[in-house]
C-alpha cells in the first residue's frame, strides 16, 4: 500500500476551507441620514418644541434599505443597512434640521431627549419614504403641531420628491436627507 505525501485529512481541511471562503457573506454597508447645513438661523421669536415619535409604514420598519422595483414590488438591499431604526433617524435628523431653520435660541428635542421646556410637539406619520424604480425619492407624510394635547395646526399632507445625483446608495441617502430638509423648511415656516 502506497502512502500519500500529504498528511491524512489535509485534503479534507483544504476542501472545507475553500467551501467556507466561498460561503462567506459580503460585509454590510451602514448608512445614516444627516441634517445638511443650511446657514445661519433665521431671525424671530424662539420656540421650544419636540419632535414626537415618527410613525413609519411596516414595510420600511427594517434595518435594510428598501427601494421600489416597480409600482407593486419592493426591493430590499440585504447588505445596505440603516445605522439606526428609520423612525428614530427621521426624528433625530428632522430635529437637527429644524434647529437650523428656526430663530436662534429655539429648543428642538426628540421624545427621547425632552428638557421640560418644550411647549409644543410635532407629530409625524410617514406613509412613504423610499426610492421609486427610477431612483426618485418620494416622501409622503402627514404632520401637525400640538400644544398641551390640542392641535395647533390642521393635519398637513406633504408630498416631496428629490432626484439623487446618481444611482448609488450614498446619493440616494443624501437625497433622502435633502427631502427631510425640505420637510423641515415647511414645518419651520408654520412655526414662525
Amino acid at each position: 500500500m502506497r502512502r500519500s505525501a500529504l498528511p491524512r485529512g489535509f485534503a479534507l481541511r483544504v476542501l472545507c476551507a475553500i467551501c467556507l471562503t466561498s460561503c462567506a457573506s459580503q460585509n454590510a454597508k451602514i448608512y445614516t441620514m444627516t441634517a445638511l447645513d443650511r446657514g445661519a438661523p433665521v431671525a424671530g421669536r424662539s420656540v421650544a418644541i419636540s419632535v414626537a415619535t415618527v410613525g413609519i409604514p411596516k414595510y420600511l420598519d427594517r434595518p435594510q434599505i428598501v427601494r421600489r422595483a416597480s409600482a407593486v414590488e419592493l426591493g430590499v438591499a440585504e447588505f445596505e443597512r440603516w445605522g439606526e431604526p428609520l423612525g428614530d433617524m427621521v426624528q433625530r435628523v428632522l430635529a437637527q434640521d429644524l434647529t437650523q431653520r428656526l430663530p436662534r435660541g429655539s429648543i428642538v428635542t426628540t421624545s427621547r431627549t425632552l428638557t421640560g421646556d418644550e411647549t409644543s410637539s410635532i407629530e409625524l406619520d410617514l406613509s412613504r419614504f423610499d426610492a421609486d424604480a427610477d431612483g426618485t425619492i418620494v416622501l409622503d407624510v402627514q404632520w401637525r403641531i400640538r400644544r398641551n394635547g390640542r392641535a395647533l395646526s390642521s393635519l398637513q399632507s406633504v408630498h416631496i420628491t428629490r432626484r439623487p445625483a446618481d444611482a448609488t446608495t450614498p446619493a440616494t441617502v443624501k437625497a433622502m436627507s435633502d427631502a427631510l430638509g425640505d420637510l423641515a423648511a415647511r414645518i419651520a415656516a408654520k412655526l414662525r
